[in-house]
């Protein structure tokens, strides 16, 4: 997955143009701060890690941020006759909800993923090899 491609999945999940348009540089420090160790293990500060980013986790920080912009009024805008209200109460309990999830995205594409990984983080144990 490009980089792009990972920017906008956490724009997906966590923007509405109408209320607030992030830009590259406001996804790349959420992203930065939920950089994970990368499928063959190497941590973000290693030289050899390869990108991989906890994207609905990072999304729960863009939601954070707009929380943080509504603490003292709301932000509201219309769409055709309806007219919507994002206050803070909703921002702060999406985020709750995006990063009480995980989904690790890689920037990478030449590995195939093995399938004992898949299956090891699905139900969140090591796959028994006996």
């Amino acid at each position: 997955m490009s980089l792009a491609s990972v920017r906008a999945s956490v724009r997906w999940w966590c923007h509405d143009p109408a209320v607030y348009a992030f830009t590259d540089a406001d996804i790349d420090r959420f992203l930065a701060l939920e950089a994970v160790p990368d499928d063959v293990g190497y941590h973000p500060k290693s030289p050899n890690w390869t990108p991989t980013y906890d994207v609905l986790k990072a999304a729960g920080r863009a939601w954070l941020w707009l929380a943080g912009l509504t603490a003292n009024s709301p932000l509201m805008y219309k769409v055709g006759d309806v007219q919507v209200q994002v206050n803070n109460k909703y921002c702060l309990e999406r985020a709750r909800d995006l990063m009480g999830s995980s989904c690790a995205t890689t920037t990478r594409r030449d590995e195939p993923w093995p399938e004992h990984f898949r299956e090891r983080y699905l139900d969140g144990r090591p796959r028994d090899e006996s």
